[in-house]
């Protein structure tokens, strides 16, 4: 009999350990629901930043000290003077990976996450707006893995909307996404 209970002991223990091995795994390559609030957030932004410039021909001077600045983005926390998204990484407003000021013409801007975790890049690169043409999305573009790859709609490799698969083969730890908005 202790034989038996030796084994269900076993059986028990290599049963917890699957549990935790796979909820650290999915919460690896799938972090949540913060990853959700964190892509509806770049909806947020996209909608309060095109209020803003709707009277204006480009968005000419936006970056992420003149949303503050302008006090675009309320919703969204700060933190020592650097705006927060969901999950509590940076987000950088303007043109290109590093949020430079929009030069005049330009008529699109950036939205841009950083310092991502492999499965938040994930989950954001391949988040699918239910009204993308609304939010203005022109581009979706992962930095990671020392390179960049843009997907957007007319591109037959790289399209819009982003596959999880296809964001896996880009994503890595302190990945960066961009969404480019028009």
């Amino acid at each position: 009999m202790s034989m038996r209970k030796a084994e269900k002991q076993i059986y028990t223990l290599i049963a917890i350990m699957v549990a935790a091995i796979g909820l650290l795994m999915w919460k690896y390559i799938a972090p949540g629901r913060s990853a959700e609030e964190a892509a509806l957030q770049v909806e947020a932004i996209a909608d309060a930043v095109r209020r803003q410039y709707a009277d204006k021909v480009d968005y000419w001077g936006l970056n992420t000290q003149t949303a503050i600045d302008n006090k675009i983005l309320t919703k969204l926390p700060y933190d020592d003077g650097r705006l927060l998204n969901a999950l509590g990484k940076p987000i950088f407003i303007g043109s290109g990976e590093n949020g430079d000021t929009v030069m005049p013409g330009e008529r699109s801007f950036n939205v841009i996450y950083d310092n991502l975790s492999m499965g938040e890049c994930i989950a954001l690169a391949s988040y699918r707006f239910e009204r993308p043409e609304e939010t203005g999305l022109l581009q979706v573009t992962v930095v990671g893995k020392g390179q960049s790859r843009s997907f957007d709609w007319g591109n037959e490799q790289y399209r819009l909307p982003v596959s999880r698969p296809a964001a896996k083969e880009i994503c890595t730890n302190n990945s960066k996404v961009l969404w480019t908005i028009e």
